[in-house]
């Protein structure tokens, strides 16, 4: 997230985090031997050095997110630091590594632990280079060693190498893998690599001409992980902003890592239906709009509740204010306070918290120095900053010797939007929770992260142990402008011990040029949801503002035509922080084998979808399943949908005869939801869910049986809807009782047959 109260920083703040560079939410004990889990975790390796960001790595920015999509959890080191002991690690899958240098400090180190990781039978997928050719304190590296790790992989490294490159004849291409997002006029430069295992397959191989022919089998997957040479991955260009995959990591990741055999927790997708959810931050919240209400000027708080939250009672949004704008001792405006708790009366909103002081760098406060502060207001602060909040400041003694190093607090002009009193990261957590809900009426559900959205690790335990998930940051786009799956965000981010959620969607500051023009421009959201939805479903739908998105009549019409177009859609609709626990719970969730094609899942938290893929012939075995509500086939996956009342459900799989027919099942099960649904009981004729959500309730069931059915809705022990309906050769049975079940409310559903 970018903010117009400072320039943007892009992809900021990483931290020089000690390795791994890994958030475990919690503390596993080593699994026994008869219960050891499907290996989820790969070990990544990413460059150092004094300028490290694990933010800016092509790892992170790349190559996670499509590793996440294959189910797989991304655990970060730094190459040029103590790399991890993969012994007794059965939960490792593999190593990933992207290096840019060829030789570096400590290679014998690092090409000795690649060894030691191919030897315990963990798969080895290199992009570019090694990083193990030299070493500049001892020189270079046998390479005999080297090709004995490169044909572990299947491919010999030669001594020919083709600068020149037009004419260059393919002699293997495999458009399942190469030209994904963009193929290179010419090819780039390339190395001799030859196959030497019959087991490799060659997804791209050149033939170079010239007096000297250069052979480049330079794609390649097989048993033991899988290989691509340099530059031919992707193009990666930050000052012109491109990123573009040269290969399809999807299809590449899933041959070299073999994640076909692997149950996929996934965060897009709840009882069937696509994820909706929505959330604002608080900027602006005092704003006076264009918009007039009741002719008169409005506060752009007040617009955006009235002319589209209100308007929207069926999509849930979770509003977070700036706590100091709610503190009468920091900014003293009971419209901001009025504005609030009408926001938190109506039913479908949710409370969450912008923070206190609205931290634009969060760096900055890591090592927090007030004289420091004290000295940057006073250089770059105006009489607009002083008097709009700020006044205490001015009684305090100027800031006078103070370290200039420590005044670059990058393209920010102020390190916080509200100072009035030194930061104290208590206050800014847990502080701004109690005033928002003092004010509000109801507990705050979850912190939106404020600024360059890249807090350290002692602010995100502060969240967690406060209680309340965080969100925020990733800035997720998929259209016209950024053309290209490297602009889809992972699910999170590591910071140190912690892990950040990332919103699932941008916001509207980088579509109307940090809020300075083209202030229709939000209703190009609509392109990225559609992108991150097909062909395959990589992201839930997440409409993401702050509340200054009301400030403009082209602006507020935006905000309007996006949550018009929600309407009619297939999704099934949650707060904000309900999706930042099922985030959280695809990197906690465990599978535990039961023998072929069956599962436990365990620790797994408010996740409750797992996606099997390339399974049009792939049905759920109810039969040999307990705690699984249904299952939806879609894009080719299998969605099978989980009773969050189910500790440890267990997911067995069986064979489809007819990828249209319904899966095989001895009682009813939920094909797809609109209200999340939970505590299924179910027999041959009969099944009962409870269910609660946002919108008119609407839900279809496969039963095992044609025939004269009943469906009872009922409501605090009344009954408020029923309806008989005849069940044809499909087995469909679709409920759709309008306003008679009262959204969130909890809802009693009951089918049952009746007769033939």
């Amino acid at each position: 997230m970018v903010h117009r109260f400072g320039l943007v920083i892009a992809l900021v703040c990483g931290w020089l985090l000690p390795a791994p560079i890994h958030a475990q939410t919690d503390a596993q004990p080593a699994p026994q031997a008869e219960h050891v889990p499907v290996p989820r975790t790969v070990i990544a390796l990413v460059e150092g050095g004094s300028d490290f960001r694990l933010r800016d790595t092509r790892s992170h920015v790349m190559a996670t997110m499509p590793l996440e999509q294959l189910g797989l959890v991304v655990e970060y080191y730094r190459a040029d630091r103590p790399l991890p002991d993969l012994t007794g690690r059965p939960d490792v899958r593999g190593v990933f590594t992207w290096l840019a240098a060829t030789s570096r400090p400590g290679a014998e180190r690092l090409l000795t632990w690649y060894e030691r990781a191919v030897d315990l039978g963990k798969k080895l997928v290199v992009f570019g280079e090694l990083g193990v050719s030299a070493d500049p304190e001892t020189g270079p590296l046998p390479r005999r060693r080297i090709n004995r790790l490169m044909e572990h992989l299947g491919v010999h490294m030669g001594e020919g190498y083709a600068s020149y490159t037009a004419g260059t004849a393919y002699r293997v291409r495999d458009r399942n893998i190469w030209g994904f997002e963009h193929t290179p006029p010419l090819p780039p430069p390339f190395s001799e690599y030859t196959i030497v295992d019959p087991r490799v397959t060659s997804h791209l191989t050149l033939e170079s001409t010239g007096p000297e022919p250069v052979h480049g089998d330079l794609i390649v997957t097989g048993p033991n992980g899988g290989f691509v040479a340099p530059f031919f991955a992707a193009e990666m260009d930050p000052p012109s902003n491109i990123r573009r995959w040269l290969i399809d990591p999807f299809a590449f990741f899933r041959l070299a890592f073999a994640t076909d055999d692997l149950p996929k927790p996934d965060t897009t997708t709840l009882a069937g239906r696509r994820i909706y959810y929505s959330h604002v931050d608080g900027d602006g919240w005092r704003s006076i709009s264009e918009v007039k209400i009741d002719d008169e000027p409005a506060s752009a708080a007040r617009v955006l509740l009235e002319r589209v939250v209100e308007r929207f009672p069926d999509l849930p949004v979770t509003i977070a204010p700036i706590a100091a704008e709610l503190d009468p001792d920091w900014v003293d405006d009971a419209e901001a306070r009025r504005v609030a708790r009408a926001f938190f009366e109506q039913p479908h909103v949710e409370a969450g918290s912008h923070t206190y002081s609205h931290p634009f760098r969060w760096a900055f406060f890591e090592h927090y120095d007030r004289a420091v502060e004290q000295e940057i207001v006073r250089r770059n602060g105006t009489d607009h900053d002083i008097h709009a909040g700020y006044a205490r400041l001015a009684d305090e003694q100027d800031a006078a010797g103070v370290d200039e190093t420590k005044l670059d607090i990058g393209k920010y002009s102020l390190p916080r939007a509200f100072f009035a009193e030194p930061f104290d990261l208590q206050l800014e957590i847990d502080g701004s929770l109690d005033r928002i809900a003092e004010v509000g009426g109801q507990s705050v559900k979850v912190v939106q992260w404020s600024g360059d959205t890249s807090p350290f690790e002692a602010a995100l335990a502060a969240t967690r142990e406060a209680g309340v998930p965080n969100i925020n940051g990733g800035d997720t786009r998929f259209d016209s402008d950024y053309r290209s799956y490297g602009f889809v965000a992972p699910i999170g981010i590591p910071v140190g011990a912690e892990r950040q959620i990332y919103a699932s969607m941008s916001n509207e500051n980088t579509y109307t040029d940090l809020w300075t023009g083209r202030f229709f421009a939000y209703r190009h959201v609509l392109q990225t949801i559609r992108n991150t939805g097909l062909p395959i479903r990589v992201k839930p739908i997440n409409l993401y503002y702050h509340s200054y998105a009301a400030e403009k009549l082209a602006s507020t019409n935006a905000l309007l035509q996006v949550h018009e177009s929600m309407r009619g859609r297939e999704i099934a609709p949650v707060t904000t922080s309900h999706f930042a626990r099922i985030a959280g719970g695809f990197y906690t969730t465990r599978l535990i084998p039961l023998g072929p094609r069956r599962w436990r899942v365990e620790e797994r938290g408010a996740l409750q979808t797992l996606r099997f893929d390339r399974a049009t012939r792939t049905a759920v075995d109810f039969a040999a399943s307990s705690g699984v509500l249904g299952a939806r086939p879609a894009h080719g996956s299998l969605y099978v949908a989980l009773d969050p009342e189910v500790a440890a459900p267990v997911v067995a799989l069986t064979d489809r005869g007819h990828p249209l027919d319904p899966d095989p099942a001895p009682h009813p099960y939920l094909f797809d939801s609109r209200w999340p649904a939970y505590a299924l009981t179910a027999d041959a004729d009969a099944a009962t869910v409870s269910a609660r959500g946002f919108g008119a309730l609407s839900m279809t069931w496969i039963v095992p049986r044609t025939g004269t059915w009943r469906v009872r809705i009922s409501q605090d022990g009344d009954t408020v809807w029923s309806e008989t309906v005849e069940i044809d050769g499909d087995r469909r049975l679709s409920i759709a009782p309008g306003d008679a079940a009262e959204a969130t409310a909890e809802a009693r559903i009951r089918i049952e047959r009746i007769g033939d």
